[in-house]
């Protein structure tokens, strides 16, 4: 079904590039064209090393934003806004580190519900009280949590975002195991943090994101969707941004939480935050919302660092490269390896031009 669309797939090239990396640059949109990107649903893809742009490519194709119920074909460019899912949930985690710097909130180890209000006395007073900030960032909460990657129905994340309260609804989780001990997939957390961020700087999350992170960055096409049930902000995944800007967020990482010589993260709450905190899926670690892993080309480990979205959407960073990738895509909700696979396997390809090109041992 898909060989007609391979055939007349409309490719938007724009490949910046000197004439000393040519060779790369054909290299690596090679190995795009070879994704077969139609039957991969992939937006776009984009390379960059040293801060410069190597690569970047967009498909037409079709997509479906957070909360619509339809599809709808879209000729995917450098500026347009593209669903990052649960890529927000690191962008969440770089906010804390800045509530961190400005004193809005003083350790990581504070209970969770010290700092939210209205909270029920039942809640502050039962095993739930345990909760931390850095359980929540690490994944390991111990509330019962049943999310898988097709968004069913049934799922506790569906659920959440069609409550009135999705705060509540996490909260009024029973507990399953002792915080810390165990991680679990829990989007719900997130949205508990960044009910935590609106409650101790006074502002809502997209305010306080567009003050602190994204205006210093030079990020001035972004949006936050909210939920359809009670107008919440939807702190998990509902961020939207362009390839462009996912991979300043990728470079303000590699540089230590600098930007234009401004401290925007502390450097201490960053590199804990891309360090393996908790064994998570597959052989990934998990950080403060991030994921860490290794590629093994050739044989050599290249540590990754990851920000990863449901349909595929990827940040991916390399610091012994000083490279950034970013790929879109639109499986969102495909069930099984499908989802993020063909993404995982891209970056890998990729990864591997660049470790020959750059003759890096």
């Amino acid at each position: 079904m898909y060989g007609a669309a391979v055939l007349s797939v409309m490719v938007v090239v724009q490949s910046v590039a000197h004439a000393d990396n040519a060779h790369q640059v054909a290299a690596l949109d090679a190995i795009i064209t070879a994704s077969d990107p139609a039957r991969n649903l992939l937006h776009g893809v984009l390379v960059q090393q040293h801060g410069s742009l190597l690569e970047e490519r967009y498909f037409p194709s079709k997509d479906q934003q957070l909360g619509s119920l339809l599809s709808h074909q879209t000729d995917f460019q450098a500026d347009t806004l593209h669903d990052t899912r649960s890529i927000s949930k690191s962008i969440v985690s770089l906010l804390i580190g800045i509530a961190l710097r400005d004193g809005y909130i003083s350790s990581l180890d504070t209970p969770v519900v010290d700092l939210l209000k209205k909270v029920s006395d039942q809640t502050r007073n039962g095993l739930k009280r345990s909760i931390t900030l850095r359980h929540l960032l690490t994944m390991s909460s111990g509330l019962e949590w049943d999310e898988d990657g097709t968004v069913s129905l049934l799922s506790n994340e569906t659920l959440m975002e069609l409550s009135a309260g999705m705060a509540r609804y996490v909260l009024k989780r029973p507990m399953l195991h002792q915080p810390g001990t165990q991680y679990a997939y829990n989007s719900g957390g997130v949205v508990l943090l960044g009910a935590v961020l609106a409650s101790v700087t006074g502002m809502p999350l997209d305010q306080f994101a567009q003050r602190e992170l994204f205006e210093p960055l030079g990020i001035q096409h972004w949006e936050w969707r909210r939920s359809l049930v009670g107008n919440q902000i939807m702190a998990h995944a509902g961020l939207r941004l362009t390839p462009r800007d996912l991979a300043k967020i990728g470079q303000l990482v590699l540089d230590h939480g600098r930007w234009n010589g401004q401290q925007i993260v502390p450097v201490s709450y960053l590199e804990a935050s891309i360090t393996r905190q908790i064994g998570a899926e597959l052989d990934w670690g998990y950080g403060y919302l991030w994921r860490t892993g290794t590629a093994s080309i050739a044989g050599h480990d290249w540590p990754w660092i990851a920000a990863m979205g449901n349909g595929g959407q990827r940040l991916y960073i390399v610091p012994k490269l000083d490279l950034v990738i970013v790929i879109t895509a639109g499986r969102y909700n495909v069930a099984g390896p499908d989802n993020g696979l063909p993404s995982q396997r891209l970056f890998e390809s990729l990864l591997g031009q660049v470790v020959k090109s750059s003759e890096a041992w």
